[in-house]
Order: structure tokens, then C-alpha cells, then sequence
């Protein structure tokens, strides 16, 4: 069961028999309900590039860790870029299509050096073994969540704007929080090398970084435990994106790791 449909489900039912009830004191009534369960979702950075020859490696590691665990799991998130992420020097040396600027500022800001790399959840630092990814995943899944995050939207197709709001109610009082939102786009057809050292040009890449809906580096949010704060953005699609291949992943983090991520579509199923 989706625990926020639940969680949802049972503030609408909360909020009916309140308003049946006229004789409660209006201070009284209950905001707030927190949900039985929420489960913890992984998330992946896979700094990945198109002439990484084993970066279609860490997707397929990816894919396994979908099967097995569930994709509403684990979200995974593209980022392309570094040394890989530009055609040679005697092409010019121009950034390969899905290579993006803010992509590259999250290879700086983490120290990434080789490809492919990865963090779960931000806890370990950036991991070079794809064995390493398997393992940190088991341990951070089995994590009890802090925050729970629901993030919807709303799309105009005339105008490409999205409008995103975020709402984060706090399970525990957190320090130091963030929150960051980002666009990811699935089934783009484009150039890879391949492992065995040819260029595919019809790869179909999965989960790739797009754009930072908010500040690049996340901001700042209060987590207080039986709160709950809203956030809501608004950005334009680029024209060349699919909404219908795109979602927001929004995640909530400390200087400990990511506390929670979840996932939803662009534009509705």
C-alpha cells in the first residue's frame, strides 16, 4: 500500500468527522496525523557518462537492485558529466548531449574522479566498486525513515511550465536539513561506448539528471517532528525534454546522509 494514499486517505476521513462534529472546540481538533508506516526509499547518484565504457555496467547494477528491492525502492538519478561527459579533445572537446553544467558542479562538490561512481543515500562517500553499491543499499533500506515527503505536480502542456509543490512532515526533529528537487528524464535514446568498446548509438539511458528545480545545493527546511512545512516551485521544461518520459525526485538530507527520497511523474498516469 502507498502509505501517502493512506496517510492521505486518513486525514480526509479525519477532516470529515470533524466537520460532523460542531460541539469540538476548534483547538482541539487534530492537524496532524502520523502515518503507521512509511518505508525508506534508497537513493542512488550514479556519475555516469556517455564515453564511460563501464558506466552501462552501474545501470545494470541499478536495474538488479530495482528487481530486487523495487523500483519505488530505490530511485536512481543520472548524472553525466566529468571526463567522460565530452567528446575527445580532437573533436573539440564539447559537452556530449546529457551532460549538464549543474551535473558537473555535483562531480566537483563530491570530488568525483573516476567513472562509474556512485553514493546511496550520501553515506560512505562516492563509491568506485559496484560490489559496495549492493551492500550499502541492504544497509540503508532497513533504515528507520525520519521524514516523509510528498511531492505532486502540475502541468501545462500549452505553456511546458511545472509547478512543483513538496510537502515534508517531519517524523523526528532533524538538524541541519535540506531539502533538494530535481527533474529526471527516462527512455532517451542517445550515443554510449559499451564495455566492449563500441559506440551504441541507440543506448536507451534511464534516469537522467536534468535539472535542479531548486537551489543547486539544496535548501534549508525545518524538520520538526509532527510538523509538516510546504515548499512549491515553478520551472519550464525544455523543449526538447518528454514530460511524459520525466518525474521529480525530491529528497531530504543532513550532513548524516539522505534522510528520505520519493519520486512522481511529471505529468499524471
Amino acid at each position: 500500500m502507498n502509505i501517502f494514499k493512506s496517510f492521505s486517505l486518513a486525514a480526509i476521513l479525519m477532516a470529515l468527522t470533524l466537520t460532523s462534529c460542531s460541539e469540538i472546540d476548534e483547538n482541539e481538533r487534530i492537524i496532524y496525523v502520523k502515518p503507521a508506516e512509511v518505508k525508506k526509499h534508497v537513493l542512488i547518484e550514479d556519475f555516469t557518462g556517455q564515453r564511460c565504457v563501464n558506466c552501462p555496467n552501474a545501470a545494470t547494477m541499478i536495474e538488479k537492485l530495482q528487481e530486487q528491492y523495487g523500483e519505488d525502492n530505490i530511485i536512481a538519478v543520472g548524472i553525466y558529466g566529468g571526463d567522460f561527459g565530452y567528446t575527445t579533445v580532437a573533436q573539440g572537446h564539447q559537452p556530449l548531449s546529457l551532460t549538464t553544467e549543474t551535473g558537473n558542479s555535483y562531480y566537483a562538490t563530491w570530488g568525483v574522479r573516476a567513472q562509474p561512481s556512485g553514493m546511496v543515500d550520501r553515506f560512505g562517500g562516492v563509491l568506485t566498486n559496484l560490489v559496495y553499491w549492493a551492500a550499502y543499499v541492504n544497509g540503508m533500506i532497513n533504515r528507520e525513515p525520519t521524514v516523509m515527503i510528498t511531492p505532486t505536480t502540475t502541468y501545462d502542456e500549452a505553456s511546458r511550465n511545472l509547478k512543483v509543490n513538496v510537502n515534508v512532515a517531519g517524523l523526528k526533529t532533524l538538524s541541519g536539513a535540506k531539502l533538494q528537487v530535481w527533474l529526471v528524464e527516462d527512455n532517451i535514446k542517445d550515443m554510449q561506448l559499451m564495455p566492449n568498446g563500441s559506440v551504441n548509438n541507440d543506448y536507451i539511458h534511464k534516469h537522467v539528471f536534468r535539472a535542479s528545480v531548486n537551489d543547486k545545493d539544496g535548501e534549508p527546511i525545518n524538520v520538526v517532528n509532527e510538523k509538516s512545512v510546504s515548499k512549491t516551485y515553478n520551472i519550464s521544461l525544455d523543449n526538447s525534454w518528454k514530460p511524459e518520459n520525466m518525474s521529480v525526485v525530491a529528497f531530504v538530507f543532513t550532513d548524516e546522509g539522505v534522510q528520505q527520497t520519493e519520486k512522481t511523474p511529471v505529468v499524471s498516469q
